[in-house]
């Protein structure tokens, strides 16, 4: 069941993603009717991209470390906002392999949110063409929810 009042707003390394929080928290100001998930979807290194097993073991705990540092700030902008520290959640997701849209999809279907919010990154045509874009892929796959797109 999808409830208007649950939001999911994805943070990811990106300074929009935090910018995005921020329209968040301007919108809602001190609402204590709305609940926040705030998720961070984590894609491990493959093997082909570091061999080495210790260096994608660093290299993930680094990933790991800064994405839970994203979701940290995320939560302090909405709480000083005014939102309740109850209505407000963290998710590190790993998305072990698959699309991190699919795992933001699935994340929302889970959790019935209402709304997704997304900070767009504000790629090339060229750079989307080739590696895809999370906010165009969930704009165009999400079902009976809403998605903000903030640029």
């Amino acid at each position: 069941m999808i409830i208007w009042n649950r939001i999911l707003a994805t943070v990811d390394e990106h300074e929009r993603s935090l910018e995005a929080v921020h329209y968040l928290a301007s919108v809602l100001g001190g609402s204590d009717t709305c609940q926040v998930a705030l998720l961070s979807v984590y894609q491990a290194p493959t093997a082909d991209a570091l061999p080495d097993e210790q260096d994608r073991a660093r290299a993930a705990a680094q990933e790991e470390a800064l994405l839970q540092g994203r979701l940290e700030q995320a939560r302090q902008i909405l709480a000083e906002a005014g939102l309740p520290e109850a209505n407000l959640s963290t998710h590190l997701v790993r998305a072990e392999g698959r699309p991190v849209a699919e795992v933001i999809l699935e994340e929302q279907d889970r959790g019935g949110h209402g709304t997704i919010v997304l900070g767009r990154r504000g790629v090339s045509k060229t750079e989307e063409f080739l590696f895809g874009s999370v906010s165009s892929m969930v704009m165009h796959r999400a079902k009976d929810c809403a998605v903000w797109i903030i640029s």
